[in-house]
């Protein structure tokens, strides 16, 4: 069988779409990575307020005790 110009659009078409939904899947991918980066810095950061915050607290309570 030989191709038609239309089978030849019809392909095209159809690989245009399939390099579009890879091209889309790989740009959530990205997003996806940057938002959780994202969220695991800013756990990281609350975990470090947390730990200045409690160790100030413990600070707090000795300097109240040793009065």
């Amino acid at each position: 069988m030989v191709a038609t110009p239309i089978d030849i659009a019809q392909a095209a078409t159809a690989n245009t779409a399939t390099l579009l939904k890879w091209q889309k899947s790989m740009e959530e991918r990205a997003t996806f990575r940057q938002n959780m980066d994202q969220s695991r810095r800013a756990i990281q950061a609350s975990r470090e307020l947390l730990k200045r915050l409690r160790q100030r607290h413990r600070d707090d309570n000795s300097v109240v005790a040793d009065a």
